[in-house]
């Protein structure tokens, strides 16, 4: 296949996952803790198909086997897990746009914690990018601390922290997420159990055909993580760093126009401050890139 399959594999995993509020409002008769539950289960059973289909089963066991690599994966697990059900959580509650806003501070909390955690250098001209996103928080909080973007933040530190985990540990991206889904999917049905509602009892709240739907959840789970896996092999990772931006803009626009949700003055000035914030990010990590191209070509030479 073509680079420009590569782009095209980007765009639509970005664009699933920035659709994917307009799926999970389908089922807003069932409480986020049941859908989180069939999300997790129903990606369990499509992974270990797909793992079986490629005969890939003896990489989980050297995962096992790997007591760094083992230890990792089971805290991104928990990372992972507690971001699908917050995310889930948020669009129960209506508060799309909020999720939308914390997948757009993920780029620049991603270059904090490397910093922070990796001891990665921040580049001067990438700190009035982090600067303006602190500014954002720090100007709704300065306008109702009742209001406060806590689901935001707290989605955007737990995937960013996952993608710190996932980094360390080295792994494929369906080997370890089949890996993450073995790890909670006992937990979670053990206390599943101990709940008022079943994994079935779904079945007496949705009707049939929605039923048939959130069984596809698997599916549009792993789907997007496939297609993202494909290009990030293939795309330079200035060309994927842009093209994420589509998941967070179509969060945003389902929220708002689709789902119509209401968007308060201070939170639309915090957006505001925050797409500034991409912006000069984005650009900055354009000019450095090319840059660095030249002096390698120069080099070369």
């Amino acid at each position: 296949m073509n680079i420009s399959s590569a782009h095209l594999s980007a765009i639509l995993a970005f664009s699933f996952w920035g659709l994917f509020p307009l799926y999970w409002k389908l089922f807003s008769e069932v409480g986020a803790w049941d859908l989180f539950g069939h999300r997790l289960l129903a990606s369990f059973i499509t992974l270990m198909l797909i793992m079986g289909f490629r005969r890939d089963f003896p990489k989980l066991k050297e995962i096992w086997k790997t007591p760094k690599t083992r230890i990792l994966l089971i805290i991104s697990a928990i990372l992972i897990s507690t971001n699908w059900l917050l995310y889930i959580y948020a669009i129960n509650i209506g508060k799309v746009l909020e999720a939308s806003m914390g997948y757009f501070l993920n780029p620049l909390i991603n270059v904090f914690m490397g910093w922070v955690i990796l001891k990665e250098k921040i580049r001067i001209t990438q700190w009035p990018s982090i600067a303006l996103a602190v500014l954002s928080m720090i100007f709704i909080a300065s306008q109702n601390l009742d209001h406060f973007p806590w689901l935001a933040l707290t989605l955007s530190i737990t995937f960013a922290l996952y993608g710190l985990i996932r980094k360390m540990a080295q792994v494929g991206s369906l080997d370890g997420l089949t890996f993450e889904t073995c790890v909670m999917v006992i937990p979670v049905l053990i206390y599943w159990f101990y709940q008022d509602t079943t994994p079935l009892s779904i079945g007496e709240i949705l009707p049939q055909w929605k039923i048939w739907v959130l069984t596809l959840s698997g599916i549009v789970t792993c789907l997007p993580l496939v297609l993202f896996a494909y290009s990030a092999k293939r795309l330079p990772l200035q060309t994927l760093g842009f093209i994420q931006y589509l998941s967070p803009s179509l969060k945003f626009i389902c929220g708002l126009y689709v789902l119509q949700e209401p968007l308060s003055e201070d939170k639309l000035y915090a957006f505001f401050l925050i797409w500034i914030a991409l912006g000069w990010y984005t650009i900055e990590s354009f000019y450095f890139m090319r840059r660095s191209k030249k002096s390698t070509v120069v080099l070369s030479e």
